[in-house]
Parts: C-alpha cells; structure tokens; sequence
C-alpha cells in the first residue's frame, strides 16, 4: 500500500472535536445504500473541518456472466486522521486469529502489517515511489470530503498535465489527464489511460479511470465513483462504486452452436409444475453451479463492486489507533 495514486485514491480523510451531530441519509437509488440510512456522527465543532473519518466498510460485488445480483464479499473497519500535517490510515480486517497480522498502517510513505491483539509487526514495507510527482500532486489528499482543489492545480500545472473544464447546466467538473509514465507499473500489463474527474461544486474527487491493456490483448477499464452525502454543507464520503469491464480481443473457439444464449434470469424460460414433475421422474433434473450469462464465446465480463460506508464517524479517531506508525 504506498503512496501512489491508487492509495490515495481510494483511501483517506483530514480534521478534530466536542458535541456530537447524528444525521441520517436514506437512498441514493443503489440498492446496497438504500438498505438502511447511512447515519454520520460529527464530534465537535463543524468549523474545524474534518480531522478524521472511521466507518465500517462493506464490500458487495457481482459479475454480469455469473451473478443475478450483488453479494456481501467482506466487511472493514477504516480510520484515517490527519496528524502533524501526516495523513495516516488504518484498515482492520475481520479474518479470525488464524490471520495474526490482519491490520494494516500506513502514512504513505510506509506500510505496516499488524497482529491487533498483541500489536506485534508482521512485516513493514516502505514505499518506493514516495517522492514521485504524482504523489506530490496529490499529497495529503483526501477523497472522504472536500480536496485542496487550488494545490491539485497548481501541481497540475506545474507537472504540464492535461487540464479541462466541462460544464452541464448547474454541474461543473475538472478532467485532469495523468499520463501512464507517471504512473508506477510493473509486469506485462500496460496503463493506456488514466483520468481524475473533481466536481467543482463540493471540491470532491467524483470519478476515477483507468485503462489497461493486458498481455493477451485484453482490454480492461476500471472506473471508480465516489458516492458523498452533503452534511451541512461539509460533503462526506458514503461510498465507492467501481465498474470493472474487461474486453477479449477475440472469440474463444471451440464453443457448441447449440448452446442456449441467456443474458439474465429473465431469458431463462419458466417450467410448471407439471414439467418439473415430469422431468424430475425421468431423472433430468440436476443441479448446476455454473450458469453462464451472455455469449459463452465472450470471454469478456464487467464486474461491478459496491464499497458501503455504515456507521460514518467524523473527528473521533483517537490518535493511540495509529501509534504504532507514529513511533
């Protein structure tokens, strides 16, 4: 987990407090946040702007060619807090005692790998790229509510990227184009294409896309949105949803013409009872846990994976979370 893009895209907060502010939001046409109301707890004072974020994440996920709908794959918990000017984040994951090491630190400069219950170190990495432009374009960002937009451009600018504004009636957004040599990679796959779209309006990272083109020619385009709740004029992250679509350049071959073609359940014709029965008796009945949507000669797929923030709370991380990449 360095400090590159990638981590910083997905992962962090700012801000501190006394009082405490409940809110509760209900819906945002998503079926897996309009389940319950996401609820934001603010600990004191609004003016000081948000010096920590913790929330338990919940990650469904579902595949166009194998899933009817999404499915809960694993719930963390995360807390990210600004200190000294240091933007530090820790993940828990709930594996059981048979994973020790299954909580995680880093200030994006270093990566910690912890047993919880003992705080012993299983491992500790420090990030190569650290100090590479794109980390300084986006150093101390946060996607979890407001970025310091005039540092991005200023950056930007400097770095001789790519900047456009596009306006659509009351919306207004800020493309910024990061070229692919900015960008660490390793192994065949290529980055062709990368992009980060900001909203204007709230001064939020709404959009993510990257495009990477496999070995074997597979083209796969991972597009993250962010998902943000206005709380008293202080937009709070609820959310992430990511469209994985991944392309086959080319037909597999080998494939039965005869094979049915079903692109959802809906397609699937209905049996009455009275077949069913019939079938049953003659022995034509049996389970598959292979069903394959859309053409079997498509090796193509987009996965769509739904990250839920439940039990927001701003400005109650206390510092003691993060000490041991403090010390």
């Amino acid at each position: 987990m360095k400090k590159n893009a990638a981590f910083i895209l997905l992962a962090a907060a700012f801000v501190t407090g006394c009082g405490d502010i409940i809110h509760e939001k209900r819906g945002t046409g998503l079926e897996q946040f309009t389940e319950g109301p996401v609820t934001i707890g603010w600990t004191g004072d609004k003016s000081q702007g948000v010096q920590s974020y913790q929330a338990d994440i919940h990650v469904y996920s579902m595949n166009n060619r194998t899933d009817a709908h999404a499915s809960l794959d694993q719930v963390y918990r995360l807390a990210v807090r600004n200190i000294s000017n240091r933007t530090v984040t820790r993940i828990d994951f709930d594996f059981g005692d048979d994973v020790p090491f299954r909580s995680f630190l880093s200030d994006g400069e270093e990566f910690i790998a912890f047993n919880p219950d003992t705080e012993e170190i299983g491992y500790r990495i420090t990030a190569e790229d650290a100090n590479s432009p794109l980390n300084r374009l986006f150093e101390n960002q946060s996607t979890l509510s407001r970025i310091n937009l005039p540092h991005m451009r200023e950056e930007a600018r400097r770095l001789s990227l790519d900047l456009a504004e596009e306006s659509e009636g009351d919306s207004r957004r800020l493309l910024l184009e990061i070229p692919p040599a900015l960008i660490p990679q390793s192994g065949p796959d290529r980055i062709i294409r990368s992009r980060a779209v900001f909203d204007l309006n709230n001064e939020t990272l709404s959009e993510t896309e990257v495009l990477i083109i496999r070995e074997d020619g597979t083209s796969v385009t991972t597009t993250a949105t962010n998902i943000y709740e206005d709380l008293d004029g202080v937009p709070i992250k609820i959310g992430t949803v990511t469209v994985i679509d991944s392309r086959a350049p080319k037909l597999a071959t080998g494939i039965d013409s005869e094979t049915p073609v079903f692109n959802s359940l809906d397609d699937i014709p209905e049996l009455s009872a009275s077949e069913l029965a019939a079938m049953e008796a003659a022995g034509n009945i049996f389970e598959s846990t292979g069903m394959l949507f859309g053409d079997p000669a498509d090796l193509g797929f987009i996965e769509t994976i739904y990250e839920v923030h439940q039990g927001i709370e701003i400005n109650s991380a206390p510092e003691h979370l993060f000490r041991l990449i403090l010390q």
